[in-house]
């Protein structure tokens, strides 16, 4: 094992040489081609804020679309428009609440 002996100048066996390049994502090019950004940087932040709009969005129609973002669900005497307050029986009727009482 001491005659071991290696070859600094041999090509094959050496690892590749990396360029220290990085490469834009397409995202990035797209946001910078509007010209609003000037670099990279300032395109990361317009995703970024664009993210964070989006996901806003997506709760409060996540919200609205549950219920859980709407009122009580209270159904009142009041609020039921005359034509269709003639058409519902009259026991059901006095089972609403009325803002009045």
């Amino acid at each position: 094992m001491t005659d071991v002996q290696f070859n600094l100048e041999d090509k094959e066996f050496s690892t590749p040489a990396y360029s220290a390049t990085t490469k834009k994502s397409k995202m990035i090019e797209l946001v910078m081609k509007t010209g609003f950004v000037k670099d990279e940087t300032q395109a990361n932040y317009v995703l970024l804020g664009l993210s964070i709009l989006f996901f806003v969005a997506t709760v409060i129609v996540y919200l609205n679309m549950s219920g859980t973002g709407t009122s009580s669900g209270v159904t009142y005497l009041e609020d039921i428009p005359e034509e269709e307050r003639a058409m519902i029986p009259a026991e059901i009727l006095n089972q609403l609440p009325s803002r009045n009482k």
